[in-house]
C-alpha cells in the first residue's frame, strides 16, 4: 500500500476512534438563571378563598380532582416469582440483592404476633372486626370525637419557630387563642374541615429558643384543651441536629399477607393493629432523641375516614415533638361513598411553612365542595434547608420552579450556602418493589435526577414503594445496559417479562443489540462513606408502621447500593452537622440494617462547583454526524425510531449542564437506539459492532474513483447536506471523503 494510501487509512481510523473510546470522567456544571414559569395563574373560586396560600410572584395550575377520586388500589403482586422462584424459606428470592434470615417469605414479625387485644375483638366478632365492608370498616371505622382533638406541632420557617395546629368542634372561631410558654397566640388560619363530626382547624405560630421545653394549650370558644409540653432540642456541636424519618405508615392499609390472618384494610381491627405497630418505630425513634420526626406521606390508607387520621395522630409524639411531612397519593385517596366529597384533609392537619401555589392541586368537586392538596414548601433547620414537594403534581417544571425560587430566598436570608439540601416527596424515582417501573414513576426519573445534579441537591427523601432502597450517588442521563446489567435478571428468566422486544415486568424497551436504555448513572455505590460527592443520593423508605408490603422485583438494578426485601418495619436516623451527613436505617428493635456517610470539606460548601470540568463532546459530535450520513428505509415507524435516536443524542451534545459520564454513555445509547432501525442496503448497519465502524457498503468502490472523490474532497469546502427521507441533515463532505477513502482502499486491495 502507498503512503499516501496508508495516511488516508489513518485519519479515516482517527476519525473512527474519536468516536469509540471515552475519556476520564469529569463533570460540568454551568450555573443556570431562574426560570420564568410561563403557565397562567388559575383563579381560586371564593369558596377556596381561605385555603390560598401567601401570594408570591411564582404561578400555579389547577388539576382535576377526578384522577384522585377514582383511584385504584395500587396494590401490585406478582404471584409467579413467589411460585417460580422463591423457596418457602425465602433464601432464593426474585433479584435479592441482600439475604436476610427468616422462617418464610411473607411472614413479617407483626403478622405473626398479632396484638391480643386485636386478636381478641376478632374472636368475639367472629372475625367481623377485620372484615372488608363490614359492620366495622369504612366510615364505621370509630373516630375520635372530643371537643378538640389531633393537636400538631409542625415545623416553623427555622429552628426558632413552631406551629401548633388542631381540631375543635363548631364553626371556625377566628378568636381562638394558643397559650404557649406563658405567651398567648392568636390563629393565622380558621376554618371549617370536611371532618363529618362537625370541626375546624387551628393554626398558631409560636417563637422558641431550641434546647427549651414549653407547657402550652389551645382554647377554641368554651373548648379547652388539656396542658401538654413540647420538649425542644437544641443545636449540637458544628450545627448536629437529626431526623427520624419515617416512610408509609397508611394506618388501615393491607395486603394478601395481611388477609390471610382476618385482618383486610379499612377496617377497625387493621387500623388498631397499625397504630400499635407504629407506636414500636415511634418508640424507637424517641429513644434516640431527634430534633424533628419527618413522614414520607401516605399517613393513612384512605384521607377523608376520619377514623384513619385520628388514629395515626393518636400518639403523644405529635403534641410533644416537632413533626413534618410531605403528601403522599392515598392523601388525594376519598371515599366514594362519602356524604361529602370534601378533601382539604393535609392541609387541615398540617401547617406548611413558606408554602407555594406551585405544586397544589385546587378545583371545585360536583357536589359543591373544595378539593385541595397543598403545594411545596421549605424551611431551614441549623444548616441544612429542607425542601418538600407535592409529587401527586408530575409537571417537574413546575417544582423546578419552586425549588429554584426557594434555593434562592433561603440562601440570602441564610446569608450563605446551606451545607445541605434535602429534597422530600412521595413517589420514589428509584425504588425496587412493584412501583419501580411504573410509567410516572419513569417520568420522574427521567426528569428530576437532573434537576436536583442542577440545583445542587445532595440528598432525596422518598417513601411510595414499601421496601427501603439506598441508592449510589446518581448523577443525570441515559446508559444503554445489558438486561442483566441493568435488572439483575436473565433475559430468559420468565420473571423478565419479554415479549416481542419488551419486558413488561420493568416496562422498558429490549433493543436487538439486547440492551436496554435506563435513566440515570450510579457512581461510588459500593462505598460506604464518601467525601465531596457529585451527584444526589436517593433513600426509599420502608413502611414504618408495617402495614403494607410490595414484592421486590428489582432488588439487583443498576442503581441499588442497599436494598431490604425482609418486610420488616423500617425508619432511618438521619444525623446532620456543617460537614456530615449520616444515614443508619434500623428496625424498631434498634438493629442497624444499613448506614452511610457523607462528609464535606467547607471549601465545597462554600464553592459546590470546585470539581466540576467540562465535558469533551467531540466523540459523541463524531457519532451524530455518522448517524445523520445514514440512509434509512422509509416507513414511519422505523423513520420515528431513527429520529428519536438522533434527537437523545443531540440533546446530550446541547445541554448546558451534563457530565462526561452522560457524554461518553450517549454515544453507547445512539447505538443502542439505532440497533432497532432498519437501514438501505448501501450503509446497512452491523448492529454487532460500533457506530464508527458499521457502514457497510453493498456495491464494490473501485480505488481510482474513490482517488477522485478523495481529490474533490480536498478542494471542496465540506457542506452538510440533507437526508431527503428523513429531513435529517447527513455527515459533512470530510466525512463522507474519510468513508470513502477507507473503502476505496480496501477494495483496491481485495483487487
Amino acid at each position: 500500500m502507498k503512503k499516501n494510501n496508508k495516511l488516508v487509512l489513518a485519519l479515516a481510523i482517527a476519525s473512527a476512534t474519536a468516536a469509540i473510546f471515552p475519556v476520564q470522567n469529569t463533570y460540568a456544571a454551568e450555573e443556570t438563571a431562574l426560570v420564568e414559569n410561563e403557565k397562567a395563574i388559575v383563579e381560586s373560586k371564593e369558596s377556596l378563598d381561605d385555603l390560598s396560600t401567601e401570594e408570591t410572584n411564582l404561578e400555579t395550575s389547577t388539576y382535576s380532582s377526578n384522577n384522585y377520586m377514582n383511584f385504584t388500589d395500587d396494590e401490585v403482586t406478582f404471584p409467579k416469582n413467589e411460585a417460580n422462584v422463591r423457596e418457602s424459606d425465602g433464601t432464593n428470592k426474585f433479584n435479592r440483592a441482600t439475604e436476610t434470615e427468616r422462617d418464610t417469605f411473607g411472614e413479617d414479625k407483626n403478622v405473626n404476633d398479632i396484638d391480643p387485644e386485636v386478636a381478641k375483638k376478632l374472636k368475639e366478632t367472629d372475625g367481623e372486626y377485620g372484615k372488608k365492608g363490614g359492620k366495622y370498616a369504612d366510615n364505621n371505622l370509630k373516630a375520635i370525637t372530643t371537643p378538640i382533638k389531633n393537636v400538631v406541632v409542625n415545623p416553623g420557617k427555622n429552628e426558632n419557630e413552631v406551629a401548633i395546629t388542631w381540631f375543635a368542634k363548631g364553626d371556625a372561631n377566628s378568636s381562638s387563642k394558643l397559650f404557649f410558654g406563658g405567651k398567648e397566640y392568636s390563629v393565622i388560619r380558621a376554618r371549617k374541615t370536611g371532618d363529618s363530626n362537625g370541626y375546624s382547624t387551628y393554626t398558631a405560630i409560636a417563637n422558641i429558643t431550641p434546647g427549651n421545653t414549653y407547657s402550652y394549650y389551645v382554647q377554641t370558644g368554651k373548648y379547652v384543651s388539656e396542658t401538654y409540653t413540647l420538649k425542644t432540642k437544641a443545636l449540637g456541636k458544628n450545627n448536629e441536629f437529626k431526623v427520624a424519618y419515617f416512610g408509609d405508615p397508611q394506618m388501615g392499609s393491607g395486603d394478601s399477607v395481611w388477609d390471610s390472618k382476618g385482618l383486610n384494610k379499612n377496617t377497625q381491627a387493621k387500623v388498631d393493629q397499625d397504630k400499635i405497630d407504629f407506636a414500636k418505630t415511634i418508640k424507637k425513634a424517641r429513644e434516640l432523641d431527634p430534633n424533628i420526626y419527618l413522614s414520607m406521606g401516605d399517613n393513612v390508607e384512605i384521607s377523608s375516614l376520619e377514623g384513619e387520621y385520628d388514629y395515626f395522630l393518636d400518639n403523644d409524639l405529635f403534641r410533644e415533638r416537632i413533626f413534618s411531612t410531605v403528601v403522599g397519593n392515598h392523601e388525594t385517596y376519598v371515599n366514594k361513598n362519602d356524604t361529602s366529597q370534601q378533601n382539604t384533609v393535609f392541609s387541615d392537619h398540617f401547617y406548611l411553612p413558606n408554602e407555594s401555589k406551585l405544586g397544589s392541586i385546587t378545583n371545585i368537586n360536583e357536589d359543591g365542595t373544595p378539593f385541595y392538596i397543598s403545594g411545596d414548601y421549605y424551611y431551614s433547620y441549623g444548616d441544612t434547608l429542607f425542601l418538600n414537594l407535592n409529587s401527586n403534581v408530575e409537571d417537574s417544571k413546575e417544582h423546578e420552579a419552586f425549588l429554584k425560587d426557594a434555593i434562592a430566598k433561603a440562601t440570602k436570608e441564610h446569608g450563605k450556602n446551606y451545607s445541605w439540601k434535602v429534597v422530600s416527596f412521595h413517589h420514589a424515582p428509584y425504588s425496587t418493589a412493584t412501583h419501580t417501573s411504573d410509567e410516572d414513576i419513569l417520568q420522574r426519573r427521567h426528569e428530576l435526577v437532573r434537576i436536583f445534579n442542577e440545583n445542587g441537591i445532595d440528598v432525596v427523601l422518598n417513601g411510595h414503594d414499601h421496601i427501603y432502597t439506598r441508592t449510589g450517588q446518581m448523577i443525570a442521563g441515559e446508559q444503554a445496559l445489558s438486561f442483566k446489567d441493568a435488572y439483575g435478571t436473565d433475559p430468559s428468566n420468565e420473571n423478565a417479562g419479554i415479549k416481542d422486544g419488551f419486558s413488561e415486568t420493568y416496562n422498558n424497551k429490549v433493543y436487538k443489540n439486547g440492551k436496554v436504555v435506563v435513566d440515570g448513572i450510579s457512581l461510588d455505590a459500593d462505598k460506604k462513606e464518601v467525601t465531596n460527592p457529585r451527584g444526589t443520593l436517593f433513600l426509599t423508605m420502608s413502611t414504618s408502621a408495617g402495614s403494607k408490603f410490595y414484592n421486590p422485583i428489582g432488588e439487583d438494578q443498576w442503581f441499588v447500593a442497599r436494598s431490604l426485601d425482609d418486610r420488616s418495619q423500617l425508619f432511618s436516623n438521619l444525623t446532620f452537622t456543617k460537614n456530615l451527613f449520616n444515614v443508619q436505617t434500623m428496625n424498631p428493635y434498634g438493629e442497624i440494617v444499613d448506614f452511610y456517610t457523607i462528609h464535606k470539606t467547607d471549601d465545597f460548601i462554600n464553592n459546590p462547583n470546585m470539581l466540576d470540568k467540562s465535558a469533551s463532546k467531540s466523540k459523541l459530535e463524531a457519532s451524530i454526524k455518522q448517524a445523520k450520513a445514514l440512509k434509512v428505509v422509509d416507513n414511519k415507524e422505523n423513520i420515528e425510531a431513527y429520529n428519536e435516536a438522533i434527537q437523545s443524542a443531540e440533546d446530550v451534545l446541547n445541554a448546558t449542564y451534563t457530565s462526561q459520564e452522560e457524554v461518553d454513555a450517549a454515544i453507547e445509547v445512539l447505538n443502542t437506539r439505532l440497533s432497532n432501525v432498519e437501514f438501505l442496503g448501501e450503509n446497512k448497519i452491523d448492529q454487532k459492532v460500533s457506530l464508527s465502524k458499521n457502514i457497510k457498503k453493498v456495491k464494490e468502490v473501485k480505488a481510482p474513483k474513490a482517488a477522485k472523490e478523495i481529490k474533490k474532497a480536498e478542494i471542496k469546502e465540506a457542506k452538510k447536506s440533507n437526508n431527503p427521507k428523513t429531513g435529517i441533515a447527513s455527515l459533512s463532505g470530510v466525512y463522507a471523503a474519510l468513508s470513502l477513502a477507507s473503502a476505496g482502499l480496501f477494495a483496491s486491495k481485495r483487487k
